[in-house]
């Protein structure tokens, strides 16, 4: 039986490690753990963009929702126990309440797949760079302190030997210290922004085993051939072989 000592000695340490570290262990266990399957089985690698937006922006006390000009794109790939590792980048921008806003984000994805063919995908997004701007009388107020993330879900249908993608994210990031230059001197806003984004998205997945399987059969194919070849040869035609090509 574990003690009350020994359980704060092995597990307080480990929820203090830094989170780089911590995202850095699991990158790898799940990087090993891919090769642990078969060559038979599902790799997807997909690419997939916004193709509709709602925004909901609180600033200070005051908040406004509105569809603002959202673009980007997204990039995964799933290994075949079904881990999926990605990279997002989505800009925002539009106007509210006469405040001109501008936000720019790049988030790293981890993902979970279940299902062949027909799939469903469950993931979660890290901000891992974030840069917002707004512009009030003609004065424009930039920062990238931020921090934030993101949850999503995508289906897969079968499409042309890949995949069709619909899906939906949701972005939830807070801007602080907006600065500016004036006069030689900076400004800085005490009001945070935080963004309350979410997409539709829609794309495409090429699906690899069955790229695997071919060249699996094919490659067995082959070695059967050479080997009923080898059995039924005889030794001077291994001779012939090695002679013609060394001349």
């Amino acid at each position: 039986m574990i003690q009350l000592n020994e359980y704060h000695d092995n597990i307080i340490p480990l929820l203090k490690v830094p989170v780089i570290q911590k995202i850095t262990v699991l990158t790898v266990f799940f990087f090993f753990s891919v090769f642990h399957a078969g060559a038979e089985e599902l790799w997807r690698l997909r690419y997939s963009v916004p193709t509709s937006a709602e925004s909901e922006i609180t600033r200070g006390s005051s908040k406004a929702s509105e569809k603002l000009n959202t673009s980007g794109h997204s990039g995964n790939m799933v290994f075949s126990n079904g881990i999926g590792f990605g990279y997002s980048t989505v800009r925002t921008n539009g106007s509210l309440g006469g405040i001109d806003y501008k936000f720019k984000n790049h988030s790293l994805d981890l993902a979970y797949t279940i299902g062949n063919e027909l799939s469903y995908t469950l993931g979660a997004g890290r901000l891992v760079y974030g840069r917002g701007e707004q512009s009030m009388s003609g004065t424009s107020y930039v920062t990238e302190n931020s921090s934030g993330e993101a949850l999503f879900m995508n289906f897969g249908i079968p499409f042309l030997g890949g995949e069709l993608l619909l899906g939906y994210r949701q972005h939830n990031i807070e801007y602080k210290n907006f600065q500016s230059q004036i006069s030689g001197q900076t400004v800085m806003l005490e009001d945070t922004v935080k963004l309350l984004s979410s997409q539709v998205n829609a794309g495409f997945g090429f699906l690899f085993w069955k790229l695997f399987s071919l060249a699996e059969q094919s490659l067995s194919a082959k070695l059967s051939a050479n080997r009923k070849w080898c059995s039924t040869s005889s030794l001077a035609d291994w001779w012939l072989i090695i002679f013609a090509s060394l001349s």
